[in-house]
């Protein structure tokens, strides 16, 4: 066909496809072209080159606890040894009750019980070496000496409870605190052998001890969390789970009462020293992240109960009767027990106001002067003494003129270890802590501890020779406790009406959290005086 119209010169341009239609739209010169070509080359090296030279850590997710130096590469392995236990099912199995009619059972794999919904801190990859125990924050150099990376999640799971109970997770922290306190290696190998004994002393519901097991079974899981061994435990985790549940269904049971008898004197202890052991269970499963079903609302009705069953007075009597009688036996377990609730995060309604009349009716009417606390009323008896002093403590009364004057007695007892006939206060041979003496109460050395702990000083140093002297060596070599020689642990039994067939398990734990002082609570200075380890725990 005839191009009628056109120029005969005119001569189309060659029609560009393609990669060259599109640079020349762009309007991109030669240089561009360039320079997009190298920076796509640089990427791709860059990309593979950190892939090769930087390979991406273990991942340690949610058992990296946070904070900075730590103890390296062996709390390292353990962390890596614990998450290959739980990812292993046929390992991690949690059977936590036997009973057909058992109410509440823990999930057979503790992969149930992780809440993926929880956040984790992330593990700082602090620099201290050595024994640090995880203290630093971020890139911190944590406690420990040395120059090693200290690439390690402080003190394993220690490092996520309060800090005040963290020493008791990690072993180089419990020897370090044994060697500053005065104590020796030989205190921690005697916790676990008697751990050990425990343990296979259990009962197949969970329970311990052939009477007042709620109690029994109560004292030992808060030996075994003295010790950080918590459900997560690779050597006890399934004891205390089982434990526990044991607790946890007896509370269901009962509309949150936990005693074996609900209608004697020995309610108030059982219920009260049962609630001290969930609470306890409650902070390590609220900061290590294991959620426990149930474990919160029984403390909580737990806790209520206690707070509800306040005598007039402001102490506590049997049966939780709101009477006119005020028994100082009674309220030291029910103010333990409300301080470990605290210390859980739970809120309780009118705690304050139940706390403010315990310690006041403890410092204007239960103290009698000159260092003794009254046992019910106005009768003073040597062994609440350590009982009054150690609840004033625990509430942030240590420096008060009570606390000073039980803590004088408590030392004049410990004198006569030195002093064959001097003149003293006849309610000090009760704490000369001689296990061979017939003034021997392993019920009130349980509280002077504690007491003398929180006082340090010539105070504590007299009560560390005691325990290194008298209640190590009454251990025996299968792991089991003697009985001292004033009677066995039932001088003044804490209420359980004798211990009955549970005498041994009795004897065993109050032994057991002589023995833990050294690390299951850090003491804090505060205005000069010592005053409980708890006292930091909100």
């Amino acid at each position: 066909m005839d191009n009628i119209g056109l120029d005969p010169t005119f001569s189309p341009s060659p029609r560009r496809t393609g990669l060259r239609s599109w640079i020349t739209r762009m309007g991109l010169g030669a240089f561009a072209i360039s320079l997009i070509v190298h920076i796509i080359f640089a990427l791709i090296a860059i990309f593979f080159l950190y892939k090769w030279i930087y390979p991406p850590p273990e991942k340690l997710d949610e058992f990296i606890p946070g904070g900075g130096g730590g103890t390296g590469g062996e709390t390292l392995h353990k962390v890596q040894q614990q998450k290959r236990m739980m990812n292993n099912t046929a390992v991690s199995k949690r059977i936590s009750s036997t009973s057909t009619t058992a109410l509440f059972s823990l999930p057979d794999s503790s992969d149930e019980m992780m809440d993926p919904g929880l956040p984790m801190e992330a593990g700082g990859l602090g620099s201290g070496g050595g024994s640090g125990g995880g203290k630093g924050k971020g890139t911190g150099t944590g406690t420990g000496g040395g120059s090693g990376p200290g690439f390690g999640p402080g003190n394993s799971f220690g490092s996520l409870i309060p800090t005040i109970m963290r020493g008791r997770c990690s072993d180089s922290e419990r020897l370090s605190m044994l060697r500053q306190a005065g104590g020796t290696p030989e205190v921690e190998a005697a916790v676990k052998k008697s751990l050990q004994w425990l343990k296979g002393r259990q009962n197949p519901d969970g329970s311990w001890g052939k009477a007042h097991a709620p109690a029994m079974t109560g004292l030992v899981l808060l030996c075994y969390l003295g010790h950080c061994e918590n459900t997560q435990s690779l050597e006890y985790g399934e004891n205390v789970s089982k434990g526990i549940s044991y607790l946890i269904n007896v509370s269901l049971k009962n509309n949150g009462r936990m005693a074996a008898d609900l209608t004697g004197n020995g309610y108030v202890y059982e219920h009260a020293i049962a609630t001290y052991a969930l609470s306890e269970a409650l902070t390590f499963s609220r900061n290590l992240q294991f959620p426990i079903p149930e474990l919160e609302p029984a403390v909580v009705k737990a806790a209520n109960i206690i707070i509800a069953g306040q005598a007039s007075g402001g102490g506590w009597d049997y049966l939780y009767k709101v009477s006119t009688r005020n028994d100082l036996s009674v309220a030291g377990w029910q103010m333990q027990a409300l301080k470990a609730a605290k210390a859980s995060g739970v809120k309780l309604d009118g705690l304050d106001r139940t706390i403010s009349k315990a310690t006041g009716w403890l410092s204007r009417v239960a103290y009698v002067g000159d260092g003794r606390f009254a046992y019910s009323d106005t009768t003073p008896h040597p062994a609440m003494t350590a009982v009054g002093a150690l609840c004033l403590q625990q509430w942030g009364k240590g420096s008060s003129k009570p606390v000073n004057g039980a803590v004088r007695l408590i030392m004049d007892g410990l004198k006569l270890r030195e002093k064959a006939n001097p003149k003293i206060d006849p309610f000090a041979p009760l704490y000369s802590m001689q296990y061979n003496s017939p003034n021997a109460d392993l019920y009130a050395w349980y509280y002077a501890v504690q007491v003398m702990r929180n006082a340090d000083g010539k105070e504590w140093d007299a009560t560390n020779k005691a325990i290194l002297a008298d209640i190590l060596p009454a251990q025996n070599s299968d792991g089991s406790f003697k009985p001292e020689a004033g009677g066995g642990p039932l001088t003044h039994n804490g209420g359980t009406s004798g211990a009955g067939g549970s005498r041994d398990i009795y004897l065993q734990t109050l032994n057991t959290l002589i023995l833990e002082v050294y690390y299951r609570f850090l003491p804090t200075s505060a205005g000069g005086s010592r005053l409980s380890g708890l006292d930091d725990l909100r």
